[in-house]
């Protein structure tokens, strides 16, 4: 180790790009980079070895890659992959034991070395650090340890606001440099180029001294000069909004944006100590503290973006779940979850393929120069994922007219949609058991093959052709072009509303009606009598199901395309066309209801959620559903009348 290479100013600087440094305040940083050393290690080191005891050293991975191997029953098995920005050796530390994987260095690496002792002070000083490392560092089923029972029960009861308050991070505040700020006598004119140059929205007033003093935004300018008669030559004071609201540095970024609400303001100022008595550190708008909110949506997508390591991602996905059961059990809507998750899961992919792309270009291999297009198809498509059960995607690249170029360009296509896949898998998500995926190349295909084998739907009546079928229904873009994806969708819709096809429509109906509810005429659940699932019933093959499938029939008989998803789908069905709203309402209702009480179940038993025990239910649960499979009962023989099938006797 090289004890004398120490530079606390850059050490500092690097920590404070990544959690949980970035959510400690600087003096804190700034305090542990002047304890740190430098440690470089070359490719083939051991950072230390499986059963090696932790020393009472923490190590931050500042360059390079170290990749975590355990060692059992004779077998040596990759178990993890950090990356820049990563802890290494943080679990060991806290637990007090010994390590349970090699970490051996795959790129030569540069390591800051922090005193354990420092480190655990910090963290106990500090609630949101120390809330970050528990929640993300402790990866039991990754290096072989027990994984933490509180995952997703720490927001109880307490609704949305509490679960956000509770996750939120402490505002991180720009350096004072970029503060864009004029005194109270300086003409309008030279306030507004001030902030066309900086293409900011406000520019803070402040007094000699650096106090707030107040805000001229936007819309004064537009107000008061523009619209009003304010001369530019004016001084800012003349039409600057006054007292400035204000907040200290060590608020929370949800506290913040929460006062930001109160007082119907778009920025705010945040002080030294909260008030206008102290020196102006920064300014904020709600789009700057979103984005600074860890255990928010907007927080979350912005940390994806960012990220680098399929480490990182996954730690960004158990944020997903987390922030997903204190919404579903605050008691937000199962397909509005899904929505939201949809939308953060399609970052993920985009960043994904970003990663993937960047791989390959390290090897000296670009991406053919063509429009292609990611798509998410099944559940996936229909916005509806929120657990991490499995995958549904595919590929699809234009067509060069030539069979030889073609198959080059889908080998080009099949290694990027590998690579992602991997990152996918890395990040918790299961292979889809029926390879639908962009990394077979059944799914990745070129426009011509896709248009040709969905206009060829007759002969997708059964079996593996028949799950294509029904997958490509939901299909929705996701990354690449938007118009080649938009394409093949239409084709679906037109092909389908042809009359020739509606014998497969029908058949589709015959699905929909196939399944009754899991409820007897006594009202007791119909459960699985043998097997892992004996005693629960199948909550998406009796439930979800049949509403899910009458939804996308009627979608398809109607051309309605404005949606992806099964609740969409409901909704536009009973605005234009009347004679459903009541039904359309009812079995949109009720599958909300079903989508939020199977996720919940999934999030809390760390599976799929598809099987209930009735044994766990409560009286007003065992009611909900019940009324939930009227509701199915309703919808089911609408579609037997509908398609002329024999009504339910």
């Amino acid at each position: 180790m090289n004890k004398t290479n120490r530079i606390p100013s850059r050490i500092a600087e690097a920590l404070q790009k990544f959690p949980p440094f970035s959510m400690l305040p600087s003096p804190t940083v700034s305090s542990l980079a002047e304890k740190a050393q430098v440690k470089v290690l070359v490719e083939g080191d051991k950072v230390w070895n499986q059963g090696d005891p932790p020393g009472d050293e923490v190590l931050f991975l500042a360059m390079g890659r170290v990749e975590y191997r355990r060692s059992a029953d004779g077998i040596d098995e990759l178990v993890d992959v950090r990356d820049v920005g990563d802890i290494l050796g943080l679990s060991a530390l806290h637990e007090g034991e010994s390590y349970r994987v090699t970490a051996e260095v795959k790129e030569d690496s540069i390591l800051y070395v922090l005193p354990w002792a420092d480190m655990q002070f910090v963290l106990e000083v500090n609630d949101q650090a120390r809330n970050y490392v528990r929640r993300h560092l402790f990866w039991g089923t990754r290096v072989g340890r027990a994984a933490p029972t509180d995952s997703f029960d720490s927001a109880g009861a307490r609704g949305i606001l509490d679960a956000h308050l509770d996750g939120a991070q402490i505002i991180q505040t720009r350096p004072p440099e970029q503060l864009l700020n004029c005194q109270p006598d300086t003409p309008i004119r030279a306030a507004a180029e001030m902030m066309v140059q900086r293409n900011l929205s406000s520019i803070l007033v402040v007094d000699k001294s650096g106090l707030p003093l107040g805000f001229v935004t936007h819309e004064d300018l537009v107000r008061e000069v523009v619209v009003g008669s304010t001369r530019p030559t004016s001084p800012v004071a003349r039409i600057m909004r006054s007292p400035a609201t204000t907040v200290s540095a060590k608020s929370s970024t949800m506290a913040a944006l929460l006062t930001m609400l109160h007082e119907r303001i778009d920025h705010i100022c945040i002080t030294e100590d909260g008030t206008a008595e102290s020196r102006a550190l920064d300014v904020c708008t709600p789009k700057d503290l979103l984005s600074q909110s860890g255990h928010h949506p907007v927080g979350i997508a912005d940390n994806i973006q960012h990220a680098r390591s399929a480490a990182r991602l996954r730690e960004l996905c158990d944020d997903i779940e987390e922030v997903a059961c204190s919404y579903l059990e605050a008691g937000i809507s199962g397909i509005l979850m899904g929505q939201i998750c949809a939308q953060l899961y399609d970052t993920l992919v985009t960043r994904m393929i970003e990663m993937a792309e960047e791989s390959m270009a390290e090897n000296g291999q670009l991406l053919p120069d063509i429009p292609w297009a990611w798509m998410a198809v099944g559940s996936d498509g229909r916005r509806e994922q929120v657990l991490r059960t499995d995958m549904d995607n595919a590929l699809v690249f234009e067509s060069s007219g030539d069979p030889e170029q073609d198959e080059l360009n889908r080998g080009v296509f099949l290694r990027m949609a590998e690579l992602v896949i991997n990152l996918l898998i890395d990040a918790g998500f299961a292979r889809c058991q029926g390879g639908v995926m962009a990394s077979n190349p059944r799914w990745c295909r070129t426009d011509t093959e896709w248009i040709e084998e969905i206009s060829s739907v007759d002969k997708l009546s059964q079996g593996d052709n028949l799950l294509r079928a029904l997958v490509l229904y939901d299909l929705r873009h996701v990354a690449g072009d938007r118009d080649i994806c938009v394409r093949i969708r239409d084709t679906v819709f037109e092909i389908s509303a042809s009359a020739e096809r509606m014998g497969a429509l029908r058949q589709l109906a015959e699905m929909v009606v196939a399944n009754p509810p899991p409820l007897n005429f006594r009202g007791k659940f119909i459960v699985e009598k043998k097997g892992l699932n004996e005693g629960e019933f199948d909550i998406k093959k009796r439930g979800l199901s049949p509403l899910r499938d009458a939804a996308r029939v009627f979608a398809l008989h109607y051309g309605l395309k404005s949606h992806h998803s099964t609740g969409g789908r409901w909704a536009e069905l009973a605005i234009l066309h009347p004679e459903l709203a009541e039904v359309a309402n009812l079995a949109r209702s009720g599958y909300d209801q079903l989508l939020r009480f199977r996720t919940l179940t999934g999030l809390k038993r760390k599976d799929d959620g598809r099987f209930i025990d009735p044994g766990t239910l409560n009286r007003l649960e065992r009611e909900q559903l019940a009324n939930v499979f009227d509701v199915q009962r309703m919808v089911q023989n609408t579609v037997r009348r509908h398609f002329n099938l024999e009504l339910q006797r």
